[in-house]
């Protein structure tokens, strides 16, 4: 997913609930009837696109039932589509994923990567935050070791040159 210029997480019915209960026992608690769902791997898919500030384009089956990263929403575009293969060779959708191709590779990760090579011009709190897990994780261990040189010197200093008997 780190390697991707861009994401398309395709949405389709894993699951026909009949007849379920949500949000049992509360004051919210509804009854769900013939709801489709797709599987959890697409909101994850979709989730890790958007963390990655990767673009993000949801194609959902319609009547799929719509929430969390799987809904249409001001950061990205749902197209919502009874899935019908001769969508893909219409010219609305030819159109929309043109325009979707066009933002991918304006906002692709090497062009992100060029925005934050200026380093120079970036905070601590800037560069913390641009650092991947891995990363920040190798950072921390230099900063710890470097605090117990450090300590272990003024310790030394203090035994030998410190004046106490």
């Amino acid at each position: 997913m780190e390697e991707a210029d861009a994401v398309v997480v395709l949405a389709f019915t894993r699951w026909l609930v009949k007849k379920a209960v949500e949000k049992p026992d509360s004051n919210q608690q509804k009854e769900t009837v013939n709801t489709k769902y797709p599987t959890i791997w697409n909101q994850l898919e979709a989730a890790m696109a958007f963390g990655l500030k990767r673009p993000l384009l949801v194609i959902l089956e319609e009547g799929l039932h719509q929430e969390a990263m799987l809904k249409d929403r001001f950061e990205f575009r749902t197209w919502v589509t009874p899935l019908d293969p001769a969508l893909f060779r219409s010219d609305e959708f030819k159109a929309a994923f043109a325009d979707f191709l066009r933002i991918a590779s304006e906002r692709g990760p090497d062009k992100a990567d060029a925005q934050n090579a200026h380093v120079g011009s970036m905070t601590i709190g800037e560069l913390v935050r641009g650092l991947r897990p891995d990363q920040l994780w190798k950072a921390g261990t230099a900063v710890a070791g470097l605090l117990s040189a450090v300590a272990a010197a003024a310790f030394w200093v203090g035994k030998y040159f410190g004046g106490v008997p």
